[in-house]
């Protein structure tokens, strides 16, 4: 849908303004339902998490951030940091932390969530959203 309307110069009117503390209040279907693209993702400079093995040796921790964002009006932002876990002999993007947005998320009957509870729900949002292919392949090629 959003391709569409962007080729032909429309952009999608959520029909709501950013409130004066800058969220963008909307329920979590409507959330849902809005298409996220991906904006920018990089690598952290200096990781945390590092552990130090048995005999001086260091794992290494690859650690980053990615931030999406709608194509509507008023625009809605999604970030988050991740790592780079080896499970399995198998690497794998892992979201770390809680979401950073401009969304609060509402209840059945209109009212905020609130900011840790809207993070909750927003974290598992990304967690059913396919992203990892999109961060790997813009990392790949951003640091190649």
């Amino acid at each position: 849908m959003l391709e569409a309307d962007r080729d032909d110069g429309r952009v999608p009117l959520l029909g709501i303004a950013p409130s004066e503390d800058g969220y963008v209040r909307l329920s979590q279907v409507r959330m849902r339902a809005i298409p996220l693209v991906h904006l920018i993702s990089g690598l952290d400079t200096d990781p945390a998490g590092t552990d130090a093995g048995p005999v001086g040796a260091t794992r290494a921790a690859i650690a980053g951030y990615t931030e999406w964002l709608s194509l509507t009006i008023p625009a809605l932002s999604l970030g988050w940091d991740w790592t780079l876990e080896s499970t399995d002999r198998e690497l794998r993007y892992q979201r770390v932390g809680e979401p950073r947005s401009n969304v609060m998320l509402l209840d059945v009957h209109g009212r905020d969530l609130g900011p840790r509870s809207s993070a909750v729900a927003l974290a598992l949002l990304v967690d059913d959203f396919n992203w990892q292919d999109t961060v790997a392949n813009f990392v790949r090629t951003r640091y190649s």
